[in-house]
């Protein structure tokens, strides 16, 4: 269990007073993020918290709660340790209006009944899908979007040997053997793939979370049950057992590389401050966009994975990366504050391009619109008066009441933005930002200055301008940013190959 202490920053009862909770809302979209809300009690009050959607693995429904802290959570007293085997045709799906008791909110109950050993048990949808479909942060959010995985990873498959080749995009923690075996149980399995990836657009039609049974095969839950004259209410599986890989794994990353000692000084050390902010209580908000490197709720959980057969990983390491291990003058030392808040929102914001470290076009895996931009400057970059070309892909921020711009059509996946830098032998050097378009008719922007620029506020305010002004380059703000001192040209799209797309870009910076 994680040492920091995390609590919810919104608890609206006493210091000591034990709350129930007594209901988990079905999901919703809030402000472009999925949300909850949970339902807790005490003496004869009902209070509704509206959580993110990440909250969810710490939430267990008739537990106690003190305080609002998610690390010490008390079982009821009428609640025992099952174990059940699921056998698919022993399953029925079922759903009712429920209304939380002590408000006069209206929800569904959708849950599956399960016949076992004679005795009939209650498994909650949202049950299902923390322990057995999306048992982590990632997958938690990539529950909602479509076809997302190819922004993550690319996988194959040869002989008996998954290939993961995961992106810049992939948090590296979830490289760890418990992530890769639940993703690769999902990919493998495909019963459940197939309604993990359906959920998505399901819930895009219905605003509603539905699916069913999502396995073809035995498996065995150990599972805390609420006892029924008839059998029981599943209130958390403790242990999912039996699940099948039948594949050995191998994987790369951005961050897996082989590493040498280097004699150079660090480029910048990072120091704390020193305050009482930094202690290890956390406070979770809901007002925050996204979430933060280090810190993932799921560590709290307790759940275990069993699996018939442990897969083989294989860690396929990328060039040397260089180690420093010592200061001098020339070293940054930056000031890191932590004030303790934390979001289990995903990844997101109004955080864009400040002090971006730019990749290599060989290291860039993306897909859609950014892919073509991409081998348009694999093309650019064989060209003889070319010297370099870096290239730097994220999302584009979000904007307090103009979100519509940072997400794609679907409404859920975040709109992505490229900038290239690009070096000639003459000395010029190049900014070209690009949008992902989907219906949208943006041009590529070109930018340049013979001043010394900072380009990180520069992109920032373009980018924010972007978002504000609904998806648009206006006139009002590019004449903004020449004001700098800076060159803005456009450039059209061509429909024709990537050799005279890369013709018509070049011609663009001569």
């Amino acid at each position: 269990m994680s040492k920091q202490q995390v609590k919810l920053n919104n608890w609206p009862f006493k210091q000591g007073e034990q709350a129930q909770l007594i209901w988990i809302s079905s999901p919703f979209r809030y402000e472009k993020k999925m949300m909850i809300h949970a339902y807790f009690k005490s003496k004869g009050r009902t209070e509704r918290l509206l959580l993110d959607w990440g909250t969810l693995p710490a939430l267990m429904i008739q537990h106690y709660y003190i305080d609002g802290s998610l690390q010490y959570i008390k079982p009821p007293e009428n609640i025992e340790e099952v174990e059940i085997t699921i056998h698919p045709d022993a399953v029925r799906y079922s759903e009712r209006d429920w209304t939380v008791q002590g408000t006069g909110d209206i929800d569904k109950s959708r849950s599956f009944s399960i016949t076992y050993n004679n005795k009939n048990y209650v498994l909650p949808l949202i049950e299902v899908v923390r322990s057995i479909l999306a048992p982590n942060r990632f997958l938690l959010n990539r529950l909602f979007e479509s076809n997302s995985f190819e922004q993550y990873f690319f996988v194959s498959c040869i002989n008996n040997e998954i290939d993961l080749e995961f992106t810049s995009n992939y948090e590296f923690k979830y490289t760890r053997n418990q992530f890769l075996y639940q993703l690769v149980w999902l990919l493998t399995t495909e019963s459940v793939r197939k309604t993990f990836e359906n959920i998505a657009f399901d819930f895009l039609q219905t605003q509603e979370l539905v699916f069913d049974w999502p396995l073809d095969k035995p498996i065995t839950i150990v599972a805390l049950v609420t006892p029924t004259p008839y059998g029981g209410i599943i209130r958390n599986i403790n242990c999912v057992k039996n699940k099948q890989i039948n594949v050995d794994i191998s994987f790369s990353h951005p961050n897996l590389k082989e590493s040498e000692k280097s004699g150079e000084a660090k480029k910048y050390t990072l120091k704390p401050e020193q305050s009482s902010s930094s202690s290890t209580e956390k406070t979770l908000v809901e007002d925050v966009d996204g979430t933060t490197d280090g810190f993932d709720l799921i560590e709290l959980s307790q759940q275990i994975h069993e699996y018939q057969r442990k897969p083989k990983i294989t860690k396929v390491r990328q060039k040397s990366n260089k180690i420093r291990t010592h200061e001098d003058d020339t070293t940054k030392k930056i000031t890191v504050q932590d004030t303790g808040i934390r979001s289990t929102a995903d990844t997101g914001g109004n955080k864009v391009v400040r002090g971006i470290e730019n990749l290599v076009l060989q290291e860039i895996q993306v897909q859609g619109e950014l892919k073509e931009f991409v081998r348009t400057l694999k093309e650019l970059e064989d060209y003889q008066q070319v010297q370099s070309v870096d290239l730097h892909i994220a999302k584009l921020p979000i904007v307090e009441g103009k979100r519509k711009c940072s997400y794609l059509d679907d409404g859920v996946t975040n709109r992505q933005y490229a900038v290239a830098t690009i070096n000639l032998f003459n000395d010029k050097q190049y900014r070209i930002v690009e949008v992902e378009r989907e219906s949208r008719s943006l041009s590529m922007l070109i930018l340049s200055s013979d001043l010394s620029i900072d380009w990180d506020n520069v992109l920032e305010e373009l980018l924010l301008n972007l978002v504000s002004d609904s998806g648009a380059w206006l006139k009002s703000s590019l004449e903004r940013i020449e004001r700098k001192d800076i060159i803005v040209k456009k450039a059209k799209h061509s429909k024709k190959n990537f050799e005279h797309r890369a013709k018509l870009l070049f011609e663009k910076l001569m």
